[in-house]
């Protein structure tokens, strides 16, 4: 009989343990989303001082000598999708067309997010 509790207290103990582990899991999990989501919104931040800074100003971020002016930038572009065609097909200025997909979607989202 004292075998008998003793093995279901154990086995009571591991279901605790085991549930306990598989919810932490699960909150790991979506914390890393909640990075990833961060990391991409600073990406074009990050895109814009690598590639941008050189000709252009924008917000907090000073650089070249063309200050962007988001006012004029939703006036200019009545779409995101039309900043992105003009920014993909002509800039860098020195090199249209050089960076990745992902580093023209996240400046344009960037710039398109300027207020």
């Amino acid at each position: 009989m004292k075998k008998l509790t003793i093995g279901a207290l154990f086995f009571l103990l591991f279901a605790l343990i085991s549930a306990c582990s598989n919810e932490t899991g699960f909150k790991e999990e979506t914390a890393k989303e909640t990075t990833t989501t961060t990391t991409a919104e600073v990406k074009g931040d990050e895109v814009f001082q690598k590639s941008c800074i050189t000709c252009h100003s924008s917000g907090d971020i000073t650089g070249g000598q063309i200050k962007l002016d988001s006012t004029k930038i939703h006036t200019d572009f009545k779409t995101e999708a039309n900043l992105a065609n003009f920014v993909k097909t002509n800039m860098p200025k020195s090199a249209p067309g050089s960076l990745s997909k992902e580093e023209y979607d996240a400046v344009v989202k960037y710039l398109w997010d300027q207020k």
